[in-house]
C-alpha cells in the first residue's frame, strides 16, 4: 500500500515502480477513490509506465484532478481508449502512451497538450478531435499502421492551424503519405540539397514544409540541417527525381518537418536577402532509397503569419532537443532537426 498523496504540498515527480505486476497493489482497495489518491496539487511529473492499468481502473475511478501536471507516462498498459475527459490536467504538455498494444483510441486531450508519443501502438486509430489543441506541435506514431492517410492530413492541418504555425512542427508516422498540397516531387537524397528562394520570398511565404522518406532498411533517427543564407553563386547539389510511385500499401516511415519564419526572427538575422535554403543530412541517408521534399507555405492560406506572443521556449520537448538553432551569424541560420 501506498497512502494517498492528498495531503503533500511539496511533492513534483511520482514514479510507481516502473515494471510492477499488479498496480492495483499500490492502490486502496477500493478503486473508486483512485482519483481522490492522485489529487496533487504540486506533481508535475507523474510515471504509470508498464502498470498493468486497464480501462476498468479509469471508468470506475474518480476524476483525477492534477492541476499542475505537466509530464504523464502512460508507456506499456492495457487501456483501449483514454478519454481525458475525466482528468482535470490543464497543464499537461507531454504524453508518452506507446506500447500500449490495446490503445484503439485517444479524445479530448488536454487543450495545453504539446507532445504526444505513441509509439508501437499496434491497435491504434484515431487522435480524436484535436481542433482545440492549439499547442500541439510533435506527434510521434511509429512502427504500427493502422492510422489512415486521412488521419494524417487532420493532424497535419490542426497543427498549421495552431499557435505552431509560428514555431516549429514535428510529425513521424508510419505507412503512408500524408501531403496532398501542390505536387513537389520527392527527390532522391544527395550530399546537399539546395533550394533557391524566389523574388520577396520573406513576405509572400511563412515557413518551409519538409519530408523525409528513409528506405525501409533504415532503423535510426535521421538528422536533417536546414541552412538559410546568401550565395552569389549557388552550386546546387539537386536531387534527381525518386523513380518509384509512392504505394500507401507499403509500410514506411515519413517524417514531416516545419520551420516558420517567424520562429526566426527572434535570431535577429533572419533577412530579405537570404537566396536559398540548403537541406543536408547524416551519411546513412546519402542516396540508396532515400527521398526527400520541400515546399514553401504561402501566407495566403491556412497558415496565415500572425504575430508572435509566446517565445518559442515554452514548447514542451524531449531530453533530445527536436529543432535546436546552432548557428546565428550575420551570413546564415542553421537548424538542426531530429524527428
Amino acid at each position: 500500500m501506498v497512502p494517498p498523496i492528498t495531503r503533500s504540498k511539496k511533492l513534483e515527480t511520482l514514479v510507481l515502480l516502473s515494471s510492477c505486476s499488479s498496480f492495483n497493489n499500490f492502490l486502496p482497495h477500493n478503486v473508486n477513490h483512485i482519483g481522490a489518491w492522485f489529487f496533487g496539487g504540486c506533481l508535475r511529473k507523474l510515471d504509470l509506465s508498464w502498470c498493468s492499468l486497464a480501462d476498468r481502473d479509469i471508468k470506475s475511478a474518480a476524476v483525477w484532478v492534477l492541476p499542475k501536471l505537466q509530464e504523464l507516462n502512460l508507456e506499456g498498459n492495457r487501456f483501449a481508449r483514454l478519454n481525458f475527459s475525466i482528468w482535470l490536467l490543464p497543464r499537461l504538455k507531454w504524453l508518452n502512451v506507446s506500447h500500449c498494444k490495446k490503445l484503439v483510441e485517444l479524445s479530448e486531450l488536454p487543450s495545453s497538450i504539446a507532445v504526444v508519443i505513441a509509439n508501437k501502438c499496434s491497435s491504434f486509430q484515431s487522435f480524436g478531435d484535436i481542433s482545440n489543441c492549439k499547442w500541439l506541435w510533435k506527434v510521434s506514431h511509429l512502427e504500427d499502421y493502422n492510422v489512415g492517410p486521412i488521419i494524417g492530413e487532420i493532424l497535419l492541418d490542426s497543427m498549421l492551424q495552431g499557435n505552431a504555425k509560428d514555431y516549429f512542427i514535428s510529425i513521424s508516422l508510419s505507412g503512408f503519405d500524408i501531403w496532398r498540397g501542390p505536387s513537389v516531387l520527392w527527390v532522391v537524397w544527395v550530399k546537399t540539397y539546395n533550394m533557391l528562394l524566389p523574388h520577396d520570398w520573406y513576405n509572400h511565404f511563412s515557413g518551409i514544409l519538409m519530408f523525409v522518406k528513409p528506405n525501409k532498411k533504415f532503423a535510426g533517427i535521421p538528422d536533417i540541417t536546414i541552412k538559410l543564407g546568401v550565395l552569389e553563386i549557388i552550386q546546387s547539389e539537386l536531387g534527381q527525381e525518386a523513380n518509384e510511385t509512392l504505394d500507401t500499401r507499403y509500410h514506411d516511415t515519413r517524417y514531416v518537418g516545419y520551420v516558420s519564419f517567424s520562429s526566426l526572427r527572434h535570431t535577429r538575422c533572419l533577412n530579405s536577402t537570404y537566396n536559398f535554403i540548403s537541406f543536408s543530412c547524416d551519411e546513412d541517408l546519402y542516396g540508396d532509397g532515400h527521398s526527400f521534399r520541400a515546399v514553401l507555405v504561402p501566407k495566403d492560406d491556412l497558415m496565415q503569419t500572425t504575430k508572435v506572443t509566446t517565445d518559442s521556449s515554452e514548447f514542451w520537448d524531449d531530453n533530445i532537443k527536436t529543432f535546436v538553432v546552432k548557428h546565428d551569424l550575420n551570413s546564415s541560420i542553421e537548424i538542426l532537426w531530429k524527428p
